[in-house]
């Protein structure tokens, strides 16, 4: 059956789950996709795909037990980029060739290249606006370059936040919370820009040239006045590269040599000061999960570990600290 989902720019939805039975019922899952597939090894076909629309990108988490051979095009003006999510080694063949390992596919979004892919692989799937690729590296002073046809390039093994961890702890068809923790902008807001900072890290091959530790303190005291300046609405890393017109590789590298610290840790613990502020002031009528999503923390464990290391008690202390001063106080 074939589910119309909304559009990139559409009204947010939530995340959206559809399993299939059969291969030509999985090709039409993707809303706003047009696919052809071939199933070429034999038995019952099983797939599901995970689609979540973000402003100007669309997540899809594609999963299928059979091999097939695809091609295709993604929305109108969409920029693909493809990523097996899957740890294990396998083997995927496009335009003549033989791709071993974790790769990177980018293509235009007109013309998706024909891909052989193997059995029981999961797949991320990403589409994003040409314009916003394009908006963000121009306020980086960068330019979008890509090929006319598709290009690869290795996904790295070894980044803690790795899209990998993150697609599959947001895109869980079996979680309960996800869907309310979506509902949060700050969420929806530092997952695209979460994936939108990798992307562009990994499409573009800029060398950070060496600066002097003056233009290194300027670069990071213009981006701390901002952030300073913005308490109540601490900007995500995508806001704060843009303001000072550097890539996130740029602005880490002035970061660390300056403060020692990345300046993705920086803004974290300017949220976790503005959860802090909220938490005193709660009163009797929230919760630490609505809190800490309000101000864009996704993942609630590693939130209350940051907590606790940062203010030396659990957000749940300070929290029912806060309600008994305000019982006393009522």
């Amino acid at each position: 059956m074939h589910t119309v989902v909304p559009q990139p720019n559409s009204p947010f939805a939530g995340l959206i789950h559809r399993r299939s039975s059969d291969i030509e019922e999985h090709a039409h899952l993707f809303s706003g996709w047009q696919w052809h597939y071939d199933q070429v090894t034999p038995g019952r076909f099983e797939g599901s795909v995970t689609q979540l629309h973000l402003n100007g990108m669309q997540l899809v988490r594609d999963r299928a037990n059979q091999a097939m051979v695809k091609n295709g095009a993604a929305w109108a003006d969409a920029v693909t980029f493809s990523l097996p999510l899957q740890a294990r080694e396998y083997r995927v063949h496009c335009h003549g060739h033989v791709i071993n390992g974790r790769c990177l596919l980018t293509a235009h979004g007109d013309h998706i290249p024909e891909v052989r892919t193997p059995a029981d692989l999961e797949v991320l799937c990403v589409a994003v606006e040409q314009s916003l690729l394009e908006e963000v590296l121009e306020r980086q002073q960068r330019s979008l370059s890509l090929p006319s046809t598709a290009y690869y390039r290795l996904a790295d093994a070894d980044d803690p936040d790795d899209l990998i961890p993150l697609v599959r702890s947001l895109m869980d068809e079996h979680s309960q919370q996800n869907q309310a923790l979506l509902a949060h902008a700050a969420i929806r807001t530092g997952i695209r820009d979460t994936v939108l900072m990798h992307l562009l890290d990994r499409i573009d091959s800029e060398e950070v040239t060496p600066l002097t530790p003056h233009a290194r303190k300027r670069i990071v005291d213009r981006a701390c006045d901002y952030a300073l300046a913005h308490r109540d609405a601490p900007p995500s890393i995508v806001d704060l590269c843009n303001r000072v017109g550097a890539s996130r590789r740029k602005l880490q590298y002035c970061f660390q040599e300056t403060l020692g610290i990345n300046p993705v840790a920086y803004l974290r613990t300017l949220r976790l000061n503005a959860v802090h502020r909220d938490l005193l002031q709660a009163g009797g009528t929230r919760n630490v999960q609505d809190i800490a999503a309000h101000w864009g923390f996704w993942h609630l464990s590693r939130f209350a570990a940051d907590y606790r290391q940062l203010f030396g008690e659990c957000p749940s202390a300070t929290l029912q600290r806060a309600k008994r001063d305000f019982a006393e106080s009522g």
